[in-house]
């Protein structure tokens, strides 16, 4: 498929995917959302300008979050909940029919509430989750003021409210969209005129990637026993381990017969029918994924 195509076919699906929110058709919007995702895989293997791959996972996962809102709107049932954007950038969806449960989120760039006011010229330390690669700011403002990321003696420019629109400035940078600081701590620079404010709700910023073990299967079996129409749960902590020791999340495919819920790191199991269930259980320290499959033997 051409890029131009490629392109054309993301946006049409999008804003397929924003009306069926729009009309709260979830169930409709879930399938569509996983089609994007499979074209935002395309887009990624594409010959594409790089800001277009950034600019198509920003609008997967602004998407993803407005599923997630409409959810809790309607009071949707927690094993609806749509977990595709675990597959972005990690290029592991799961092909399979059954629904995916589970809640998941993050690739290499780092959301960080601030929520921090300068009415005077002042600068700070910030400690930032990992050493940033770039970083914006989002926030308000009044009057004249700037704000600077301090690197050595370099003062590189985030935002300028010359440059800023109706007392709001969203994912600013200007000398800042390309950095190399040497430490996950940054010092920031604000600098205002007399009588002026400026509030800091959000900073962004990209991380590089490191070598990552991918979590790993400890038990010695497969199976698991149920009862029709009993819950099992069981805790997957007791059952993958990282090498790294990263926090791990999880999710589940479900199957014919078989209700599954994931709750953190738990899964509840509840067959409706007697016989064998098939479903994956899924492990990611949000680098890498883990995809076991498992036999549920229901009687």
């Amino acid at each position: 498929m051409a890029d131009e195509e490629l392109i054309r076919k993301f946006i049409e699906q999008q804003n397929e995917a924003e009306k069926l929110l729009t009309d709260y058709k979830i169930k409709e919007a879930k399938q569509k959302y996983l089609q994007i995702v499979e074209t935002y895989h395309e887009i990624e293997k594409s010959g594409l300008e790089h800001y277009h791959k950034e600019l198509a996972y920003d609008q997967v996962t602004t998407l993803f979050k407005k599923v997630n809102e409409t959810k809790q709107k309607i009071k949707i049932p927690y094993h609806l909940i749509i977990a595709g954007i675990l597959v972005i950038g990690l290029s592991c969806l799961v092909f399979y029919k059954p629904s995916i449960v589970g809640l998941v989120g993050l690739e290499d760039s780092i959301r960080q509430p601030v929520n921090l006011t300068f009415t005077e010229t002042k600068i700070i330390s910030m400690t930032l989750r990992d050493r940033p690669l770039s970083l914006s700011a989002t926030g308000t403002y009044n009057g004249t003021v700037k704000l600077f990321a301090k690197q050595g003696d370099k003062f590189e420019l985030i935002f300028d409210s010359a440059k800023g629109r109706n007392g709001t400035f969203i994912d600013a940078c200007e000398e800042s969209c390309e950095m190399t600081a040497t430490s996950n701590v940054v010092e920031l620079f604000a600098q205002l005129e007399k009588g002026s404010t400026l509030t800091l709700n959000e900073l962004y910023y990209r991380i590089e990637r490191k070598s990552n073990g991918p979590p790993v299967w400890k038990a010695t079996s497969k199976t698991f026993k149920a009862t029709v129409n009993k819950k099992t749960t069981i805790d997957l902590n007791d059952y993958f381990s990282d090498p790294d020791e990263n926090p791990m999340v999880f999710l589940s495919t479900a199957d014919q017969g078989i209700e599954v819920t994931v709750a953190n790191s738990k899964v509840t199991m509840l067959p409706k029918t007697a016989g064998t269930k098939k479903i994956v259980l899924i492990a990611s320290d949000l680098l890498q994924v883990t995809r076991i499959p498992v036999t549920v033997e229901a009687s």
